[in-house]
């Protein structure tokens, strides 16, 4: 399918596209940290402040490198997706231009 010019390449298509990417980007970063927490610390993460088999210092460095992970790839995602969008003449929302 051919893209006509501005057609479908709106400010609402790509906030649209946008906040889908966020919640994909969002599940696959979590799923990496934990990955890694396992991989290196040969533990499962600690998710739970409540359970008693982790400290809370785990769980704050867990919840810290998920939150690190997770905000890097969403902005390199969004300046991504905005720079293409852009080479396609779409249309980009006024916070990004």
């Amino acid at each position: 399918m051919q893209l006509r010019k501005n057609k479908y390449l709106t400010e609402s298509n790509y906030d649209s596209l946008e906040t889908l990417a966020a919640f994909g980007i969002s599940f696959l970063a979590k799923e990496l940290v934990k990955k890694g927490w396992k991989k290196f610390t040969k533990t499962p993460p600690p998710e739970s402040l409540y359970s008693s088999k982790v400290s809370a210092k785990k769980v704050i460095l867990f919840s810290m490198s998920l939150a690190l992970v997770s905000m890097s790839i969403k902005l390199l995602t969004r300046e991504l997706l905005a720079k293409e969008w852009d080479k396609l003449d779409g249309k980009l929302p006024e916070r990004l231009t």
